[in-house]
């Protein structure tokens, strides 16, 4: 094996028993910590938020046991070293400042995956071995988070689809659904190559077709509830599909003709969109801009150094133009903007998203034009989604998502699992 070779020694594949053990406290752990955060925010009738904090913490205990015995400090990649090793140091800086330590706080701090702590530690998984073994684990972590969303789907039904388009509280389960639970098994989809066999529908493999109607599931919900954001990373996740095939295969003429048949296709049903109610609330928020006003009075909160440090974890700017805005401070401060690089910079400033950009557009890089397989590609695009996703998204926050942006990082940066054949990839991730 080419591993071998270039590789002596060194276990690039397989997982031992010990690590088997951990990576499944680690993973399952995780695993019960996003669901029991999304029942919580959802206020489910069958179990109370506090119940659901009590097996958060459970979830934490186990992610912190299992990432113990598997993490190591080893890179392969120095310049990711020193940047990791900075922007792990700043970020405990954006969390000290500003946070408090009373019962309240510390609840937020560990058991809230968007303004606690976590989100700035999140990237100490690239200290996960880098390892087709491990990635197997995760592939199976992300059918699991697809069978929970449609259990919940089926659960909360009647509020996901009630019509009045209004309601805050559906709108708020579309999106903890989707963001936590559905939207990981995207990067699924991108390594469908090593999802196939002879147990197949038409070529496609039983394991992506469940992920596919995940995403189709999603997109449903989305539109239903004129989440634009959302309708976009859907219809992004699809289009990086279709980059990674083109970039694979030989028959690129053939792929594009098709790709300008379905643009076409697509155009003819957005054209008809008017005709369907299903549509129109869509229609109507299509134009509509919920953002430049906040964002003007964010920037007139911002100081000079606010640009450059921003202001720690507890960051707040004036914004009396949203409603029900109320905290400690007086009426009309807000803590988060719809902006996902404005929210970076209202916390950590400007050095903090230009650590992250340093840290990921290299990894695009690698990944896309130095790579041998498909894995590595995956993890190009799912780094690169991120940074787009920066504008119709909240920022950093402690999800799958952000979770997989980091493993595939640590994937890009890794000559030896570029290096590995596809063929090797499929044969270790199906055994």
């Amino acid at each position: 094996m080419i591993q071998k070779k270039l590789y002596p020694g060194e276990n690039l594949l397989t997982v031992s028993k010990k690590q088997e053990t951990s990576l499944n406290l680690f993973w399952y752990g995780l695993t019960v910590y996003m669901v029991f955060f999304v029942l919580a925010a959802a206020e489910a009738p069958f179990i109370t938020p506090a119940n659901c904090q009590a097996v958060q913490i459970l979830g934490f205990m186990g992610m912190v046991a299992g990432g113990s015995g598997l993490m190591k400090f080893k890179f392969d990649d120095k310049y990711l070293e020193i940047l990791f090793i900075i922007n792990i140091l700043y970020s405990a800086t954006i969390v000290l400042r500003g946070s408090t330590y009373d019962k309240d706080a510390l609840k937020q701090m560990f058991l809230d995956p968007t303004f606690g702590i976590l989100p700035y530690f999140a990237s100490v998984v690239i200290l996960l071995a880098r390892n087709i073994g491990v990635y197997k684990k995760i592939f199976i972590i992300l059918l699991i988070f697809g069978g929970i969303f449609l259990v919940n789907v089926f659960v909360f039904y009647d509020v996901l689809h009630d019509y009045n388009r209004l309601n805050l509280v559906s709108q708020g389960l579309v999106e903890n659904l989707s963001v936590f639970l559905a939207l990981p098994i995207g990067f699924l989809v991108f390594s469908s190559i090593y999802f196939g066999g002879k147990k197949t529908f038409m070529g496609i493999g039983a394991k992506n077709i469940f992920a596919i109607l995940v995403l189709l599931v999603t997109l449903f919900f989305a539109i239903f509830r004129a989440r634009r954001g959302l309708i976009f990373m859907c219809a992004s996740t699809a289009a990086c599909v279709a980059m990674i095939y083109i970039m694979g295969t030989k028959k690129k003429a053939l792929i594009i003709g098709m790709a300008i048949l379905l643009g076409g296709a697509t155009f003819l049903f957005i054209s008809s969109m008017k005709e369907h109610s299903i549509f129109s609330f869509l229609i109507e928020r299509g134009e509509e801009d919920t953002r430049s006003g906040v964002e003007v009075w964010m920037y007139d909160d911002m100081t000079s150094t606010d640009w450059i440090i921003g202001k720690g974890i507890k960051g707040k700017y004036y914004c009396p133009i949203v409603e029900n805005v109320n905290d400690a401070e007086g009426a009309g401060y807000r803590d988060n903007i719809e902006t996902g690089y404005l929210q970076i910079i209202l916390k950590g400033g400007i050095i903090s998203l230009a650590l992250l950009l340093l840290i990921f557009v290299p990894a695009v890089y690698k990944g896309l034009f130095k790579s041998k397989n498909v894995l590595s590609k995956a993890a190009a695009m799912w780094v690169l989604l991120w940074i787009v996703y920066l504008y119709p998204s909240g920022g950093i926050v402690f999800t799958m998502n952000y979770i997989l942006v980091w493993i595939a990082t640590g994937i890009c940066y890794s000559q030896k699992i570029r290096v590995l054949t596809d063929e090797t990839i499929k044969t270790h991730l199906q055994a």
